[in-house]
């Protein structure tokens, strides 16, 4: 008999700090939020990807960064206004290059049949009206589809205060992290987590400091920071606590964290 669990890769309750997490996927080679750019970083060993995610008109839920698509595709319009139909009828590859022409937008379901428990998700869903509770028919539609793929163990709802108050109501079995609802409350974040029960917060650079982290770990809670591109700063990072590092160019950092890691393990061993 095949042992399922052999096709999976560890969840986030056993999985080893600090982390690399691939911002978007591995959107410095393939176009931001899609299938091959999520491909690209699990193939590549990325331990967590990040991805964003909005309500179409019709109610579906599908990954993009932007409330409109303008930039990201050779459409116009916002995703909340646009059905899914209207929207597989644009071109999410071509304006990152010829080769990628044709490349349709992916829905949230997609992208679970495909990469749930292979990876981390750290899914960022994306708030229209941070001011009220982020749409329950929504966060329902979320919530299903991450036990529909058994991902209670691989994926954790990030937001602001809206997107927390939900999934509290809604899913207070699952992974939750806080993200800071604007520039005014950035360096609030540490309190909203703690507030919202969150189990990780996700820091903006340059908001944060080293008594933010050290207070979040004295109430258990994880941190991200978006973000650091190049090696030596995510190295800094590291040094000063952080547990994940959010990152659009995965292997350069990925090689310089997870070798920091080995050489520290390797130089307990031999101390």
């Amino acid at each position: 008999m095949t042992d399922n669990s052999l096709l999976f890769a560890p969840g986030d309750s056993v999985l080893d700090y600090p982390r690399v997490c691939s911002h978007r996927g591995f959107n410095t080679v393939a176009p931001e939020n899609t299938l091959p750019a999520f491909g690209a970083s699990v193939a590549l060993g990325a331990v967590e990807i990040e991805m964003d995610v909005w309500p179409t008109k019709d109610g579906e839920i599908v990954v993009c960064h932007d409330p409109d698509i303008s930039r990201t595709s050779n459409g116009t319009g916002k995703v909340m206004e646009t059905t899914l139909a209207e929207l597989r009828t644009y071109d999410f590859g071509s304006k990152i290059g010829p080769h990628w022409a044709g490349l349709r937008i992916a829905t949230l379901e997609e992208t679970l049949q495909k990469f749930g428990r292979r990876t981390i998700i750290n899914l960022h869903i994306k708030s229209a009206n941070p001011g009220e509770i982020y749409p329950l028919d929504m966060m329902a539609k979320i919530v299903a589809l991450v036990h529909k793929y058994g991902c209670e163990d691989h994926l954790y709802l990030a937001g602001w205060d809206d997107v927390m108050a939900a999934a509290n109501q809604l899913a207070p079995e699952l992974l939750r992290c806080q993200l800071a609802g604007g520039p005014g409350k950035r360096w609030e974040i540490v309190e909203h987590a703690i507030a919202n029960k969150a189990h990780k917060l996700q820091l903006f650079k340059p908001c944060f400091n080293q008594q933010m982290i050290d207070k979040a770990h004295a109430n258990n809670i994880r941190c991200n920071i978006f973000y650091a591109d190049v090696p030596e700063e995510a190295l800094q990072y590291v040094s000063m606590g952080i547990d994940t590092i959010l990152t659009n160019d995965y292997l350069a950092v990925a090689t310089a964290v997870y070798g920091s890691r080995a050489a520290s393990s390797m130089a307990r061993k031999n101390g």
